[in-house]
């Protein structure tokens, strides 16, 4: 068989060209909008994770000072309620016990969140001991002493302890909080 050939006019052409510009095009702004969302979803996790880190040292508190109820206890405290409203009892029952409820889901969450947090900053911590890097420990002594050690510390007192200027030590929090999220968080 012989080679087959096409004939095509100048305005064939174009409108290929045209076509193929426009998918070309598409394929670009699709590929824009993927990479994006990603970096958006990394920025997300940072961002939570600051979030987490913030909020930690409260979290562990309320959960020193609370004590978990117990089943008999939480009857207890919802007849209370009860008998302090002397009124409709089937609906101030029923909204005591969502106090109780939502209570108790709050303290599991708290226990948790803290759980994770200082799960992976046990991990963050053993992968900074193991490297030579004398930075990589130095952001995860940076961010101990920010968020997770009992008495919180200023920015410019921990750069004063690390001997580097306090730009230097909220670029180094942004490194190890980066890291940490992959703990935390996942990729």
């Amino acid at each position: 068989m012989g080679e087959v050939k096409f004939l095509l006019s100048q305005e064939d052409i174009d409108h290929v060209a045209k076509v193929a510009g426009n998918e070309a095009v598409k394929a670009f702004v699709n590929q824009q909008k993927k990479a994006e969302k990603k970096r958006s979803r990394a920025n997300d996790k940072i961002r939570r994770t600051k979030d987490m880190l913030k909020s930690y040292r409260r979290m562990k508190a309320t959960l020193d000072e609370e004590t978990e109820f117990t089943d008999e206890e939480k009857i207890e405290l919802r007849w209370r309620f009860v008998e302090d409203l002397l009124g409709s009892a089937d609906s101030f029952t029923e909204k005591s016990e969502h106090v109780v409820i939502d209570s108790e889901k709050k303290r599991q969450e708290n226990l948790y969140c803290v759980h994770c947090i200082e799960n992976a900053v046990t991990l963050y911590g053993e992968e900074c001991e193991k490297s030579s890097n004398e930075e990589a420990k130095r952001r995860f002594r940076e961010l101990y002493a920010m968020y997770i050690s009992e008495d919180g510390h200023s920015v410019k007192e921990i750069a004063e302890a690390e001997n580097v200027g306090e730009k230097t030590v909220y670029k180094d929090l942004g490194m190890a909080t980066k890291i940490l999220s992959v703990y935390l968080l996942g990729m």
